[in-house]
């Protein structure tokens, strides 16, 4: 290997070392930090710089208050955040009692157990196999065979953005819960089931603000008021003059009172302009009723070709009244 070749390998090894630490461990965390600790307990500690974060909520539902020896609880753990939709958790309780699970429900033992990844069960701590979402996995916990005191469950869950990196925008939390050793006094309480959370729920719980929503309500009937308001307004004095144009026609008519005589010579430019404006306006509102605008732009350029057109109507009305004297005059 030439040294060129051999210094080229070199650096791309150590950009690869560099690069690891920086890959999401989408697959499942491992047991311990590069600190030492365990992960399940102080969290994942690798994403968002390492601090935790309460906007994920982690739920765990199913635990009851104490537990019997040698019974199995079935358990739910569920993970939540307002924006990332995927994540994973790791859940432990040092070696006491056992986990297990269906195939399929996308579990494994944690990485560090040295039990095999298609396993469904385990004596140690296990993990999501892949990034999950929904992130909810169910599985059993079943209890020591015998009283071994109070047991502790550790979870650290995180919620990830899909973006391949531990970056900033990859949240975790941590939690942890007691289920009490066996009680004789209070055997039948004791098998009751809860839900353990840690998180801050109000990012989640939907609250219905009285206020906020009797606003939207007056507004949105302000609205409706307003765009009816306007509608019966228009339609209201389109109908009083088509009414007083119909009443005019017909007392025309009935006393012979036409319109006043108006020249030809004035008459035929005042026909021509009424009538331009007329098929103008009809063009125009057609192309608006085509264009899909708003009825109040075409219905409104539609009755002013009418009253256009009914302007040549009295025009050549007036052109063919006969002349009075007055109008000689």
């Amino acid at each position: 290997m030439s040294r060129i070749s051999l210094r080229l390998a070199v650096v791309l090894s150590l950009l690869l070392l560099t690069a690891i630490p920086a890959l999401a461990v989408s697959t499942g965390p491992p047991t311990e930090n590069d600190d030492g600790d365990a992960v399940a307990r102080v969290g994942c500690t690798c994403h968002n710089n390492g601090a935790s974060s309460t906007t994920i909520l982690i739920e765990v539902s199913g635990v009851p208050h104490a537990y019997s020896a040698g019974e199995s609880y079935s358990m739910t753990i569920a993970l939540s955040h307002s924006d990332n939709d995927a994540g994973g958790f790791l859940m432990t309780t040092d070696g006491l009692g056992a986990f297990s699970w269906a195939e399929g429900e996308g579990l494994r033992p944690e990485k560090d157990s040295g039990e095999g990844k298609t396993a469904t069960s385990t004596t140690s701590g296990f993990s999501h196999d892949a990034a999950k979402s929904p992130a909810s996995w169910t599985f059993t916990w079943t209890a020591p065979d015998s009283d071994v005191g109070d047991v502790i469950f550790w979870v650290a869950g995180n919620m990830v953005d899909g973006g391949g990196a531990n970056d900033t925008t990859d949240y975790w939390n941590t939690l942890s819960f007691v289920v009490n050793a066996p009680s004789e006094t209070s055997a039948a309480a004791d098998q009751n089931t809860r839900v353990i959370s840690e998180g801050d729920k109000s990012l989640f719980d939907a609250t219905d603000d009285s206020k906020a929503i009797e606003k939207a309500e007056q507004d949105a009937l302000s609205k409706v008021v307003m765009a009816s308001g306007i509608t019966w307004f228009f339609t209201t004095l389109v109908a009083l003059l088509v009414g007083g144009v119909m009443q005019r026609e017909i007392l025309e008519r009935k006393y012979d009172t036409g319109p006043a005589h108006l020249d030809k010579q004035l008459a035929y430019p005042e026909g021509l302009r009424r009538g331009s404006m007329s098929i103008g306006l009809a063009l125009l509102g057609l192309y608006w009723l085509a264009e899909g605008a708003g009825s109040y732009l075409w219905a409104t350029a539609f009755f002013c070709s009418a009253w256009a057109a009914y302007g040549v109507y009295r025009t050549i009305l007036a052109a063919r009244t006969p002349p009075t004297p007055k109008d000689i005059m």
